[in-house]
């Protein structure tokens, strides 16, 4: 099984590279940091598993990355490991088309099962993370709030009236169960509609 791992923290790849190839002898791991790297990479060679990170110190996100991906072709194995294990973050993820989303804290017998289970086709079909989630257009909204502009600023920014907004601050506090900003900004956190980077 020939592996390709992205993950721009190179003291976690170089030696997750090793516990992988010394765990089975019929296992060849190549670890790049840089989303230029993989690609030139995955150009030049054929990989069964491709170990994706998400949050990647480069001009694409590791889901920007996969999003092209599974674009140019949906049946590539795609797995992200990631330590941001965040429900968003998963159901983008899936709604792409990756095989499994796992958490950098596992061990490492059970992410060799998990990368074998997919390997073999056995992964199954994760459903939502989120039972109501944001939409693009809140999400955007609860960015603004966030950065403390006054209402009608973000209004005129995002091009919508102000009633509009309003109703878009009530489903968006609705969805989170939450009651005031500060509320809202914790959970986005939580459940990763906030970069991480911002």
């Amino acid at each position: 099984m020939k592996i390709i791992l992205l993950d721009d923290h190179k003291l976690f790849g170089a030696s997750l590279k090793m516990l992988l190839e010394e765990q089975e002898d019929d296992i060849l791991c190549d670890y790049v940091s840089t989303t230029c790297e993989f690609l030139n990479r995955i150009q030049k060679d054929t990989y069964d598993i491709y170990l994706i990170d998400i949050n990647l110190k480069d001009e694409k996100t590791g889901l920007d990355l996969i999003k092209d991906l599974m674009d140019a072709d949906p049946k590539q194995k795609i797995i992200v490991l990631t330590s941001y294990d965040l429900d968003h973050y998963k159901d983008m993820a899936f709604k792409l088309g990756v095989r499994d989303f796992i958490n950098k804290s596992v061990e490492i017998e059970e992410l060799l099962e998990r990368i074998k289970n997919v390997y073999r086709g056995n992964h199954k079909k994760i459903g939502k993370y989120i039972a109501d989630p944001l939409t693009q257009r809140e999400i955007e909204v609860l960015k603004e709030l966030i950065k403390g502009q006054n209402k009608k600023d973000i209004a005129r920014k995002l091009f919508i009236s102000e009633r509009t907004l309003y109703n878009h601050i009530a489903n968006i506090y609705g969805k989170l169960s939450v009651n005031n900003i500060v509320e809202a900004y914790n959970k986005a956190m939580e459940l990763g509609y906030i970069d991480p980077v911002m």
